[in-house]
């Protein structure tokens, strides 16, 4: 190893160390959260003709669902880079799986396989289930 492959790999180091600095420094290491407010907003931004009904936030802050008030349609707002992202879709037209207290959409589109929320506890996640499978509790 030479003098100068050595002083290339420093000047790349800290060419990376610069970008990692910077990123932090600008907030783009920052995610979004979903809080009530943000699901809502971002919802009826990108669904404005959906008529949303009870909703469920992530207990981990990262992703929500809500039914529609006429219990047809189903949303879910999700955390996407330091952004929200949406998806919406009819009753039985995504498969739920149920593992303790979190919920999985298996959307199968080629942008989003799937969006996970994390339920309180398992008896609202079951609650869920049941309420999104077309029971009303």
């Amino acid at each position: 190893m030479g003098p100068g492959l050595i002083t290339e790999l420093a000047f790349s180091v800290l060419g990376a160390a610069i970008v990692v600095v910077v990123t932090w420094l600008f907030g783009a290491l920052k995610s979004a959260r979903v809080t009530p407010q943000a699901a809502s907003d971002r919802l009826a931004f990108d669904e404005p003709d959906f008529a949303a009904g009870e909703w469920m936030i992530g207990a981990d802050g990262k992703s929500a669902a809500v039914v529609s008030a006429d219990a047809r349609e189903t949303a879910v707002v999700f955390v996407l880079g330091d952004g929200l992202g949406t998806r919406r879709f009819r009753r039985g037209a995504v498969s739920l799986e149920r593992d303790g207290a979190e919920l999985t959409f298996r959307i199968n589109e080629p942008s989003l396989g799937a969006v996970s929320i994390m339920a309180r506890n398992d008896a609202e996640a079951e609650q869920w289930v049941l309420r999104l499978a077309g029971a009303r509790l």
